[in-house]
């Protein structure tokens, strides 16, 4: 029986390694900045408290420095309950060229474009924000918007 043939390395699949490169990124902003409330207190570390309170002096995201709508609390509760799982198998998915990676891709995919920007949507009809202060917010929210469409236009 022949063996399968070997995948190409993840440094010479750009695409894979940008998504390499968010799940890395993505992890400990779950839970250091976006889970922190929905958290156990026994996992809420004095990092993370530190960490969200920079966040929001930084960025004066009303989502993080206001009590948040109930949507946007089931989207950090996704963010925490699927986002965190996903995120830790596709690393090792990712570097192995896992076969199910375009799969897992597309359900996050879909999910991180659609809550991204319906949060995009909310942050500029803020009339209590200064452009300056959307465009930083949109920034951050931005790239989940671009990764979950790149993927849709992948498929």
């Amino acid at each position: 029986m022949p063996s399968p043939p070997a995948s190409a390395s993840i440094w010479s699949r750009k695409r894979d390694l940008v998504y390499l490169i968010f799940f890395i990124i993505h992890i400990p902003t779950i839970f250091l900045v976006d889970a922190v409330p929905l958290l156990p207190t026994a996992l809420q570390t004095n990092l993370a408290h530190q960490m969200r309170a920079f966040y929001v002096s930084s960025y004066n995201d009303k989502f993080f420095a206001e009590p948040p709508p109930p949507w946007f609390t089931a989207f950090i509760a996704m963010e925490l309950f699927y986002h965190a799982p996903l995120s830790i198998w596709a690393i090792p998915a990712l570097i192995r060229d896992n076969a199910m990676v375009p799969v897992h891709l597309l359900a996050f995919g879909v999910q991180a474009f659609v809550t991204s920007l319906a949060c995009l949507v909310q942050v500029w009809s803020w009339e209590d924000r200064t452009v300056a202060q959307k465009r930083s917010i949109t920034m951050l929210y931005g790239p989940y918007v671009a990764l979950g469409m790149d993927v849709l236009l992948c498929v």
